[in-house]
């Protein structure tokens, strides 16, 4: 059943991103071509959205409260993906919805 989120959720998530890009920024750089731009960003992502697939395929779920099942190592890719585009969109120019 689809829910809106709440400031307090999205500020939790926003604290579990920033956890992730301080890993992240602690890694040492693998070439100096480092992803930079939306292509390289979404190169990226798409590779960690495959490794969270195949995390969420190949792993147990674990119940939850609600009646949901998760799969830990899952939720782990999706905070590096939602970090990866982060970085990306802080990158690139973070730019605001309109009111369109």
């Amino acid at each position: 059943m689809p829910r809106n989120v709440t400031r307090r959720e999205f500020d939790e998530a926003c604290e579990a991103v920033w956890t992730e890009i301080k890993y992240q920024n602690e890694l040492p750089r693998r070439t100096e071509d480092e992803a930079r731009d939306v292509p390289g960003f979404l190169t990226l992502l798409r590779r960690y959205i495959r490794k969270t697939e195949n995390a969420w395929a190949d792993n147990p779920g674990v119940p939850q409260s609600e009646g949901l099942v998760q799969v830990p190592k899952a939720l782990d890719g999706l905070r590096k993906v939602a970090a990866v585009a982060m970085r990306g969109m802080i990158y690139n120019g973070v730019r605001n919805r309109s009111s369109d």
